[in-house]
């Protein structure tokens, strides 16, 4: 990202290009740039252009990104929490057995979202497109969540974005962005 050449734009580009748009110019004739990672919610419309969306399976292609081994498939990715706080009534056992069963219907209802089961039938999800990226999380042999996801809400999209953005624009050199980042988490 910091040599001149990899990213388009090069870096003073990468902290201003906006977030939602930022894979388009892969669809551009001739194509900008030929990479973008990226979580699978950005294939719904918002994101790509109308007319990629539209035709998702023939536009758009994923890969695993390759581990430590050549047996090792690791998965980057996000997730959400369903908990429950008094497991003695009936019903809330019954809501909780639907929503982790494999048959379950909602995650293939939405674009970007994956069951996090490893019998969810992948036929069940409407693009060939998301049947491959949660074939993918099927395979992977190890599971991570983004490192800014794990951090308290004040660090992970407050001083680490910001140091991160002042570092890779060059406002900031590597060593100063981290000594403020770090001394920014909750005591």
């Amino acid at each position: 990202m910091l040599a001149d050449g990899n990213v388009l734009g090069g870096r003073k580009q990468t902290v201003s290009t906006a977030f939602a748009t930022s894979a388009n110019p892969m669809f551009d004739n001739p194509p900008k740039c030929f990479l973008h990672r990226q979580g699978n919610f950005i294939t719904q419309a918002g994101f790509f252009p109308a007319k990629v969306v539209a035709d998702i399976d023939n536009q758009v292609g994923v890969f695993q990104y390759p581990g430590q081994t050549a047996d090792s498939k690791p998965m980057l990715g996000g997730g959400d929490l369903a908990a429950v706080f008094n497991g003695k009534d009936d019903d809330t056992k019954q809501v909780m057995a639907f929503l982790t069963g494999k048959d379950y219907p909602g995650w293939s209802e939405q674009a970007g979202f994956l069951s996090p089961r490893k019998d969810y039938p992948l036929t069940n999800y409407k693009s060939k497109l998301t049947q491959q990226i949660a074939q993918l999380g099927q395979q992977a042999t190890v599971f991570r969540f983004d490192g800014s996801d794990q951090m308290p809400g004040a660090v992970g999209s407050g001083s680490f974005w910001k140091g991160m953005v002042a570092w890779v624009s060059g406002q900031k050199d590597l060593d100063t962005a981290l000594k403020d980042i770090e001394s920014s988490w909750p005591s």
